[in-house]
This record gives C-alpha cells, structure tokens and sequence, in this order.
C-alpha cells in the first residue's frame, strides 16, 4: 500500500469524524441560543403582562395567533412557580403539528390566582437550526472534497522527489558508473534521503570496484602459478626411471592442481554473477541451447552408457545472457552425468516456462535443502567440488527463476520455472 493512500485512509476518516463531532456541538449550541433567546422573548411578554395588571387592575385579553398565544386560567394554587416548556399542538389549518415554547406563571388580579400561559412558536427557530445544519453539511462536503483534492494532487506533487529518488535508487547498478540523478528539493528530508542515497551508493561503488579488483587479480595471480605448477608436473611425468609410487605421486599432484584450477575458475564465476558483471540479455533460445550441450556430452554419456531422453519444445526462448543460459544448463546436465549410474537414464523436457532434468542414481545422502549451498556435495561424490548446483542457484536467483529439487521414484529431479521472464 502506497504511503499516500495509507495517510489518506487515516487522515481523511479522522477529520470526517472531527468535522461531524463539531458540526453536532454547533448543532446544539445554536439550538441552545435560539432556545435561549426565544425564553428572554417570552420573559419580556411576562413583564408586559404584569405591567398591565398593575396599571390596568385588570388581566389583558387573551390571544390565538398563529406565532404566539396568550391563555389565563383561573387557579387556587397561590405558590405556582413559574415555569418554562415544549409543546407540540396540531394546526388545524395546515394540518400539522407545531412545537411552541411556554412560559407559566402565577399573576393575581382583584384577589383572585390565575395562570398565565405564553406560547411562541418554535417553528422559526426550528428553520433557522435546520438552516444552519444543512449549510454545516454542505461546508463539511465541501471541505472533505477540497482535502481529497488536496491530498490527491499536492501531496502528490509533495512527495514526487522521494518517488524520483526511490526510482534512480531502483535502477542503480554497481556495474555501472553513472552517479544518481537525484532531483532538487527544498524539503529538509528529502535533501537528508539524497545525501545519504549518494553517501551510500558511493560507498558501495567503492567497496564493489575493490572486491572487483581484488577478485580478478586474486584469480589471476592464483592461475599463473598453478599452470606452472601443472607444467612442471608434466615436464616431471615424462622423466626416465620413474617407481609406480612416483607415479602415483605425480598423478595425484596433477589432479590437485586441475582441482585447485576449476575450483578457482567456479568462485570466479560466482562471483561475476553475483556482481552482475554478466549485464547484456538477449532473447536465447534455450531449445538449441540444451540440444548443444547434450551433443557436446555425447562421449562422457557413452563411457558410462547412459541413455538420453528428450522433450524439447522447439523455439523456447528466454530473456538472459547467453554466456549464463550455456553454463546454467551445462552444470545441470552435468551434475545429472555426474550423480548417475552406469547404464543409467537421464530426461530432459522443456516446455514454455520450465526445464526439469531427471536422473537416476542413488539416493542422496545429504539434506536436499542444502544441495543449492556452496561446497555442500554427496559424501560419495569424490571428485565433485560442490559448486555446480551453486551456480545454477545463483543464476537462477539473478534472473528471477525458481530452482528446485526433488527424488522420486529413484530419480533426482532438478526442475527450474522460468516464468515470467518466458518469451
């Protein structure tokens, strides 16, 4: 969930609520006013009433009109305190019910107790609150429509140097040179995110230029002695009066030192692919791909006379480098020759999105979940270094496919889903 819908599904809510509590408090203040103004109303007609009694000696007529209304009905109650209330009488005349304010009180006129009742009619009051309530409403309406306005467009505009920022973050590559393009702003944390984008980026530029630097020349200065070392031990393999137990030395020198060679060759290779160094894609076609490399193995399958099943799916294509496409299914294939038997089976089956390689062989004698793991092998896998299925993980991780394992009915299945970088 974006930040932007996330604040706004927090903050919007809230001010509605707030808005709706306010507009009820003013709802009632106002009510209370109006109710308030229309009792100093009807105290005013009290004190007309009993200056008139006063001046007159006598009670004024009675009145029946539509906004007020003025009763007197005789009473021997002498300590009626005088009180104030809502009605609802019905008019007759518009056939309806009307709220009107009373004011009762006690007034003697000749020695005799009456009780004087001063209606208003609330109807005024009750248009002037419904008024009031319905324009609050619209004020309200209009508000949340101008913040939604507000959120969706300036705070949009607010917020688009860090989506800028987060976008060159996203497209940055340690393999290339160019800097951040980081945009301009006056907005105190998004100038701090910049700074530490750079500060960061650079450093791990830095740090990946000298792993870089120093694997390659690691590499190199391991490969030039061990090919001395190799054609020594050649030059020494072909010395006169050699005892079998010579022999047998120089041939194990010479397989550490092929060992010692590939193993050298496969961390180099992880590591470029780990460091993206392999960064051109093109559109492979995997199809001729697996088909080459089962022709180049032909005579390591024939010295264990392993038979070769085919499904291959003709023209299936995969966006990667070409270089990693021929390596991810040579050490597949490879590791199926491998981890195979004489007179074993090995298929191979593509199809649009996957390629699975089953194999027959023993069952494994390691944990299946740590044979993707570098230098995690078989114990009866002598020669292998445990790197292989390594490699193909890490391609695989580098181009987004799924990698796994599985033995079933005495066959070692290696399956990989290429999807959605199918073509």
């Amino acid at each position: 969930m974006k930040l932007l819908v996330k604040y706004n599904r927090v903050n919007i809510p809230i001010i509605v609520i707030a808005l709706l509590i306010s507009s009820m408090g003013f709802y009632f203040i106002i009510h209370f006013a109006l109710i308030h103004q229309l009792d100093k109303d009807l105290r005013i007609e009290q004190m007309e009433i009993v200056h008139y009694v006063k001046e007159k000696n006598a009670l004024p007529e009675t009145s029946n009109y539509k906004d007020q209304k003025i009763e007197f009905n005789l009473t021997s109650n002498n300590f009626f305190k005088s009180k104030f209330s809502t009605e609802d009488v019905f008019n007759k005349r518009e056939n309806e019910s009307e709220s009107y304010r009373t004011l009762e009180f006690l007034i003697t006129v000749n020695g005799k107790n009456y009780i004087a009742e001063v209606k208003k009619s609330q109807q005024e009051t009750e248009d002037i609150v419904q008024l009031i309530l319905i324009i609050t409403l619209a004020v309200i309406i209009f508000l949340i429509l101008i913040l939604f306005i507000a959120n969706r467009f300036l705070l949009a505009s607010l917020w688009k140097p860090f989506h800028h920022t987060l976008e060159e973050l996203k497209q940055f590559n340690l393999s290339s040179k160019n800097k951040l393009n980081l945009p301009q702003t006056d907005i105190n944390e998004f100038k701090e995110l910049n700074e530490t984008a750079r500060s960061m980026t650079q450093k791990v530029s830095n740090d990946y230029e000298l792993l870089k630097n120093f694997t390659e020349n690691a590499s190199h200065e391991i490969q030039t002695p061990l090919a001395i070392i190799k054609n020594k031990i050649e030059l020494l393999s072909q010395s006169e009066n050699l005892t079998n137990m010579q022999i047998h030395s120089i041939q194990s020198m010479s397989d550490a030192a092929s060992r010692l060679s590939k193993l050298n060759q496969s961390l180099l290779l992880l590591t470029k692919i780990e460091n993206r160094q392999f960064k051109n894609t093109e559109n492979v076609n995997l199809s001729f791909v697996i088909n080459h490399c089962i022709e180049n193995f032909e005579e390591l399958n024939a010295l264990k006379n392993i038979c070769i099943e085919k499904n291959i799916t003709d023209d299936i294509f995969i966006e990667m480098n070409e270089s990693l496409a021929e390596i991810l299914v040579s050490n597949i294939i490879i590791n199926a020759i491998k981890h195979n038997c004489p007179g074993g089976t090995i298929k191979i089956e593509l199809d649009t999105g996957s390629l699975a390689v089953n194999n027959t062989g023993i069952p494994p004698q390691l944990n299946t979940t740590e044979l993707f793991e570098r230098f995690k092998k078989d114990s009866s896998s002598g020669d292998s270094l445990g790197l292989g299925l390594s490699i193909v993980k890490t391609i695989c991780d580098t181009y987004e496919f799924t990698v796994s394992y599985n033995y079933k009915d005495g066959m070692h299945v290696v399956k990989i889903n290429f999807l959605p970088n199918y073509k």
